[in-house]
């Protein structure tokens, strides 16, 4: 009987949290609601499905209301009938809007990759009404990663050229270029199956626009407007010779006009850090939380 009664509690809070959010029309995010506490808003990455969240959420919703972004044409879930022409910035503004219309007291944003850009974008925006940002392995312009001296002028042509190569790839030509990157981007073999299947069911157009966006969209000169507290959490794997110097100095650097911000790496890990080392992800998740949770933090980073 217990195990009934607890069932029909989590599926009726499943259901007030949907109905919940439903009152926030956008066709470019959905968002779902759990949990209770103060706001944090979770943001996946590039190709994903806010289920990337799941592990984490389910040990933060008995502290924190959760808001979990699901960006359309990624992951199962309808492309806009018409996508943006600069969709990155949709995105950011959409979530400003959710934030403001459901009165977010400070929340704290969460974000994953291209989650993690738009979460520093939505600081910079409008930083009154953001308490706080983590970043798990996002850099303010990803093709620093490829090339330190990049700049998005230059990355441009290239960034075009690969959106064009991606449309113009038949579906087993995508299916094995994403299984080659994928590979790079987690350790866990039943994961990848899993980023996997995200990627063949995303919207190929959402896909390769957004790949375009994200290589040549350089957010660094942003960062100085933020206001608010901000740790970046970055993955580094000695045995695939990917130091931790050697990314913290990338990250580092990438992030030198961000004043304040708090650097953390987590060892034996790629991309995705909360499959490859959850509880080291938790970890810092919940002492940054608990950091900026403090009436005072905001103005003492």
């Amino acid at each position: 009987m217990k195990q009934i009664a607890a069932t029909a509690v989590l599926i009726a809070a499943c259901l007030a949290s949907v109905a919940h959010a439903a009152d926030f029309q956008s066709n470019y995010i959905s968002v779902t609601k759990q949990g209770t506490g103060p706001d944090v808003v979770l943001l996946h990455g590039f190709a994903s499905s806010s289920d990337v969240w799941k592990g984490v959420a389910e040990k933060l919703n008995n502290r924190f209301t959760l808001h979990l972004v699901q960006v359309a044409g990624f992951a199962g879930v309808p492309a806009p009938d018409k996508v943006p022409s600069n969709y990155l910035d949709t995105i950011r503004d959409e979530v400003l809007r959710y934030v403001q219309e459901q009165k977010l007291d400070d929340p704290t944003l969460v974000g994953h990759s291209m989650g993690g850009l738009t979460s520093i974008r939505v600081a910079a925006k409008s930083p009154e009404r953001v308490g706080s940002v983590i970043v798990v392995d996002s850099l303010p312009f990803f093709s620093l990663i490829f090339n330190p001296s990049a700049t998005a002028e230059l990355v441009a042509p290239q960034a075009k050229a690969m959106e064009q190569f991606l449309i113009a790839q038949n579906e087993t030509q995508f299916v094995e270029q994403a299984k080659r990157s994928i590979a790079i981007l987690t350790k866990r073999e039943t994961k990848r199956e899993l980023a996997l299947q995200w990627s063949k069911t995303s919207d190929r157009k959402v896909y390769a626009q957004l790949l375009r966006e994200l290589m040549s969209h350089d957010a660094r000169p942003e960062l100085k407007e933020i206001r608010c507290p901000v740790t970046v959490i970055y993955p580094f794997d000695e045995g695939a010779n990917v130091t931790e110097e050697r990314v913290r100095g990338l990250y580092g650097t990438a992030y030198k006009d961000l004043d304040g911000v708090r650097l953390r790496g987590i060892a034996d890990s790629f991309h995705f850090i909360m499959w490859d080392q959850p509880e080291k992800l938790f970890r810092d998740l919940a002492e940054s939380l608990s950091a900026t949770s403090k009436p005072d933090s905001r103005h003492n980073p």
